[in-house]
C-alpha cells in the first residue's frame, strides 16, 4: 500500500499524502486501524520520528485518531462535522481547471496574507530556502521541481497558522499535482516560477500584506494561463 520516501522533500508531508491518497482511493477506509509505527517506519523508510510527526498532522488535520494503548485509527466522517464534509466534497473524481484554480485563488490570495502577519523567522527561512533549491535545478528536473512547488505553496499556507486551510491546501495540491507538473515542462516556466515565488518571499518578509497577496495573485494567474496553453479548457480534466 505504501511506498518508500524519497530522500528530498519533506518526509512527513510525503507520509501524509500517501496515507491520504490510501483512503482517497479506499484502500484505507473509516474505522481501518493504520500499521504500527514500526512497520511504517520500514514502509515509508524513514524514522519513526518522521512517522510521528507526520500522525500528529493527520489528527490535526481530523483525519486520524490516536487511541491510547491500540493505535491510529482512520476517522469516520460524521455528517455533523462541518470541516470533515468539507473535506469529503474535495475528494471528487473530476472538476475543470478553472473552478479547481478559482478555488486556489480564493485560498491563496488570503493564505499569504496571514502568512505576512502571522510568519516566524524561520518559516521565512525555510521558504527562502525552498526558492534557492529552485534556483540551482534545471527545466530537466520536472519532478523534484513538482515537488518543491508544491513544498513552497503549502508552507506558506502552514505558515499563515490555520490547519484547516492546510487540510483544504493539501487536498487541491493532489488534485492539481499531474496539471502544475506539466506547466513545470514548459521551457522557461521553471525560471518564471521560481522568480515569481522569490518575489513573493520579499514581500512576506516587508509585512506587506496587500503586496504579496498581487504577487501571488498574479503568479497563479501566470501559471493558470500556462495550464490553459496545454489542455483542452472546453472538457473536464481526468483527476484521477
Amino acid at each position: 500500500m505504501f511506498e518508500p520516501l524519497k530522500s528530498y522533500g519533506n518526509l512527513s508531508d510525503g507520509i501524509v499524502k500517501q496515507i491520504m491518497e490510501s483512503i482517497n482511493n479506499g484502500e484505507l477506509k473509516p474505522g481501518d486501524k493504520l500499521p504500527p509505527e514500526r512497520e511504517l517506519s520500514t514502509a515509508f523508510a524513514v524514522s519513526r520520528t518522521v512517522v510521528r510527526d507526520a500522525l500528529k498532522t493527520l489528527v490535526g488535520l481530523g483525519v486520524v485518531t490516536i487511541r491510547h494503548g491500540m493505535g491510529a485509527y482512520i476517522n469516520v466522517v460524521s455528517e455533523e462535522e462541518d470541516v470533515s464534509r468539507l473535506s469529503a466534497l474535495l475528494q471528487i473524481s473530476q472538476g475543470t481547471l478553472e473552478e479547481l484554480y478559482q478555488v486556489r485563488e480564493l485560498i491563496e490570495s488570503q493564505a499569504v496574507i496571514w502568512c505576512t502577519q502571522n510568519a516566524r523567522p524561520e518559516d521565512i527561512e525555510d521558504l527562502e530556502k525552498i526558492v534557492n533549491k529552485g534556483k540551482k535545478l534545471d527545466n530537466a528536473s520536472e519532478s523534484r521541481l513538482a515537488v518543491l512547488d508544491a513544498e513552497f505553496h503549502l508552507k506558506i499556507v502552514e505558515a499563515a497558522g490555520n490547519k484547516v486551510l492546510k487540510r483544504l491546501m493539501i487536498n487541491l495540491l493532489d488534485l492539481l499535482g499531474e496539471n502544475r507538473s506539466k506547466v513545470l515542462m514548459i521551457p522557461g516556466r521553471q525560471r518564471l516560477s521560481v522568480l515569481d515565488h522569490e518575489a513573493i518571499v520579499e514581500a512576506i518578509k516587508l509585512h506587506d500584506p496587500d503586496l504579496a497577496q498581487r504577487r501571488m495573485l498574479s503568479h497563479l494567474e501566470a501559471v493558470r494561463t500556462a495550464i490553459s496553453a496545454v489542455s483542452n479548457k472546453s472538457d473536464d480534466w481526468d483527476l484521477n
